[in-house]
């Protein structure tokens, strides 16, 4: 069975300018993602509670504050999931290559949390030109 990694598809001439103008924005402000993070975490725990469910709710609450409070802790709990991912790589699947890969960009993104918001606002702006580029018939 053959891995495969899928991307968020952005297609159209104005999703990509979106995407483009986002990135930027997210390559000017790096931590502006981890603040939209835990404004999103509040106001998904607000909608949560107002539908029933308290306890996820407060839960989303109190972890959305925490972000807003620290907003690297986010980033510090994707290289920690990382690194335990690429520890499940090695010993439970039994693939070698892929786990001290995994455990690397874990540690990378231990010292130098901002790597992956630098990263997606990349990521955003090359989408967005692609994305045009398929509107315009570029390529």
């Amino acid at each position: 069975m053959q891995m495969q990694f899928g991307l968020p598809a952005v297609n159209g001439l104005i999703i990509g300018i979106i995407a483009i103008v986002v990135g930027l924005v997210i390559l000017i402000f790096p931590k502006i993602v981890n603040y939209f993070i835990g404004g999103l975490l509040i106001v998904s725990g607000i909608i949560g509670i107002t539908g029933g469910s308290v306890l996820p709710g407060i839960v989303s609450i109190i972890i959305g504050i925490i972000i807003l409070i620290f907003p690297h802790i986010i980033n510090y709990l994707v290289g920690i999931y990382l690194i335990l991912l690429g520890v499940w790589f090695i010993f439970a699947a039994s693939s070698l290559i892929v786990g001290i890969v995994t455990i690397g960009v874990g540690i990378v993104v231990m010292f130098f949390p901002d790597i992956l918001n630098f990263i997606f606002g990349i990521y955003l702006i090359a989408a967005g030109v692609i994305a045009i580029g398929h509107y315009l018939k570029w390529f």
